[in-house]
């Protein structure tokens, strides 16, 4: 019997120009930090008690600090370009994570602050806002790639990275600057991911925080912020620190963010140090808005006016020195994400003078003063002071869209990963932003359902599996019309536990009731790999490369079930479109190597195990084939060395079968 070797599974002219024009006026540095899931009362210097963040309440004393700023979308990356444009989500087009994609048109603070002269770079910390997403534009460095995911197959890689990595990128960069002793400012942007779900905190804030771990990761993401700011010169740099958005934390039955538009997720903290400390220590009443930044920014880094044309917010800088009390800015919020998801009711909210209305099928209207945690719904009917948030949101929606939202068929790759941070990608093909009425599901009446899928892709991303699919059976059962997405999930978490039959149903149950995607051939093929059906595990997996060519691992897979058939030109070809896809691709290589050693060219499988051990040295499957690569070359002695050497290995199951191996050769 054949032994086979294992596959497994202008512009810098004009940048010039603008610094020598401001050469006597030189331009501040800016370094924006932005902290995601951040809410405001659980910041010291905002009145928390949690003691999580002793370098942010530091800070603030040196800072201009906004008491009350309202995010406009309870989103990562709405919230964030929201940010560094100055546009309202639905005008940008920008209304969800992972589909929507941020137009050429939307304008930008990174390509404005290049063009007049600054040196930009920037250092994200989720998948949530990679590059694709296009708000990298304008930065000539934008650092997304983690060093987790290096060498990893691509369902393998991680969807986020700690503070303390990103930061330590970001002050490399910092450093270099600092050597190259260049005059040009600098605007930075570091994104902290750390109070994301699933609250995880590292050492020693896991010990510290035992039982509070979301203040546990938010004391990380102080940690990391201390750390970045110290690497700065506070005399030239302006510093602004920001929150996207909060968390529910089970407040109004919301476990994270994303549908509801309550304070718990869209009050957000905001502080602006100035360079030489001027106006520390100030703290602004007035309510304010995210979309405030970006003008903020155009005014103090001096851009052309035209650049801020387009702006939903006003510059802040007036607020610096304020004498008196000023005004509240009107704060508009949307939530599109449970109309993307499941169609439900989109949700929007106006706050002003200390009252908050929220349009939704069922309205609300709530009383700040009186109760700030929202818990009074005082809608009666239209009063006046009703009316007017009304014509207030009526007004902020008048406006013309810059772009629509482009929120439809999303990667499969990128709709896993984000699902492993808890978001959801659509189950329809098209979304209705628009109506809002007693025909659509009011998000309130099922927050239930919603907050159960949350925790199932919780436990499916901790890799609890079993738990994930009691949550999935149970969801089911009460919800049989559940949106295919999470039938996806639940098919996932049936295959990790043995449950093939079931994943196979599944799978196939999502084939019949929504439009297929690439990934439910990928998921159906697998569990026909783990069912022992080979040829039709091949099938499902020509299917998922026929829709996503681009599929690196539906080709490896492929090739595995050729190779298995005994179809070594069709497994050679679906290996080589991997290998082409990812020239680092170990499996992929790993697969050419088993079809030449099949074909008993030895120095040619050679040869692509030697490129998959330069790319992971430390990958076992490479090493087990060079070993019987060498002993059927007539190199026993070769063969004999990579099994001893594999004998010292940690998992107790590569040493026993180095062990098998070794007595073979003798």
């Amino acid at each position: 019997m054949r032994r086979r070797l294992l596959a497994l599974v202008g512009v810098a002219a004009a940048s010039a120009a603008a610094w020598r024009i401001t050469r006597e006026r030189p331009l501040p540095s800016i370094l924006l930090v932005t902290i995601d899931t951040l809410r405001a009362d659980h910041v010291g210097a905002y009145g928390s008690n949690a003691g999580a963040t002793p370098n942010i309440d530091r800070f603030a004393r040196e800072a201009v600090l906004f008491e009350t700023a309202i995010t406009p979308a309870p989103l990562t990356l709405p919230a964030h370009t929201a940010l560094l444009s100055g546009v309202l989500p639905f005008r940008s087009g920008v209304r969800v994570n992972g589909t929507d994609v941020v137009s050429a048109n939307v304008p930008l603070l990174a390509p404005e602050m290049a063009g007049a002269g600054y040196a930009t770079a920037a250092f994200v910390s989720s998948l949530v806002l990679r590059r694709q997403s296009g708000i990298d534009r304008g930065f000539s460095l934008y650092d997304d790639q983690f060093e987790a995911n290096a060498g990893k197959d691509p369902r393998e890689q991680v969807p986020e990275r700690r503070g303390d990595e990103t930061v330590g990128r970001a002050l490399a960069w910092l450093q270099s600057r600092q050597r190259e002793r260049s005059a040009a400012p600098i605007f930075v942007w570091v994104h902290l991911y750390d109070p994301h779900a699933p609250y995880e905190p590292p050492a020693p804030f896991a010990d510290a925080f035992k039982g509070r771990e979301y203040d546990g990761e938010i004391a990380a993401a102080d940690a990391a912020f201390a750390r970045l700011i110290a690497g700065v010169d506070p005399n030239r740099t302006l510093v602004v620190l920001a929150g996207d958005h909060g968390e529910g934390l089970g407040e109004h039955g919301e476990a994270t963010h994303g549908v509801f538009l309550y304070d718990t997720t869209v009050r957000v903290p905001l502080l602006i140090r100035l360079p030489r400390g001027r106006h520390g220590g100030t703290r602004v009443a007035a309510q304010v808005r995210l979309t405030d930044v970006a003008p903020t920014l155009r005014a103090l880094a001096r851009l052309p006016v035209s650049a801020s044309s387009d702006s939903d917010g006003e510059d802040l800088s007036p607020l610096f020195s304020a004498e008196r009390q000023a005004p509240d800015r009107p704060a508009f919020s949307q939530s599109d994400y449970p109309a993307f998801v499941l169609g439900w009711s989109p949700m929007r909210a106006m706050r002003l003078h200390g009252r908050k209305y929220v349009e939704a099928p069922k309205r609300e209207l709530y009383d700040l003063a009186r109760d700030p945690n929202e818990l009074h719904n005082v809608y009666a009917g239209e009063d006046e002071g009703m009316r007017n948030l009304a014509r207030g949101m009526v007004t902020v929606l008048s406006k013309q869209p810059l772009a629509e939202a482009t929120s439809s068929a999303l990667d499969p790759e990128v709709a896993r990963r984000l699902a492993s941070l808890g978001y959801i990608s659509g189950g329809a093909a098209t979304v209705d932003y628009g109506r809002i009425d007693s025909s659509r599901v009011d998000p309130k009446d099922h927050i239930d359902v919603w907050s159960q899928i949350e925790s199932g892709l919780i436990a499916r991303q901790k890799k609890k599996y079993e738990a994930a699919v009691v949550i999935f059976e149970r969801l089911l059962s009460s919800y049989p019309s559940i949106n295919p997405v999470i039938l996806r999930d639940y098919a996932e978490a049936c295959r990790f536990t043995g449950r093939t039959v079931r994943a196979i149903e599944l799978y196939r149950q999502v084939l019949k009731t929504s439009k297929p995607e690439p990934d439910d051939f990928f998921g159906l093929g697998v569990s026909w790999h783990l069912k022992g059906n080979e040829r039709a595990a091949c099938e499902s997996f020509e299917q998922a490369v026929t829709m996503n060519p681009s599929d690196v691992s539906a080709w490896i897979d492929l090739g595995n079930g050729r190779l298995a058939l005994d179809q070594l030109e069709p497994a050679g070809i679906a290996f080589q479109r991997a290998a082409n896809l990812d020239a680092r691709s170990v499996d992929a290589l790993n697969g050419l190597a088993s079809v030449a050693f099949e074909r008993h060219d030895l120095p040619a499988a050679e040869a692509m195990l030697r490129k998959a051990e330069a790319v992971s040295p430390e990958r076992v499957d490479t090493r087990f084939n060079l070993a019987k690569v060498a002993a059927a070359s007539g190199q026993s002695g070769a063969a004999r060395a990579i099994y001893e050497t594999l004998l010292l290995h940690r998992d107790l199951r590569v040493v026993e079968r180095a062990r098998r191996e070794l007595k073979r050769l003798r």
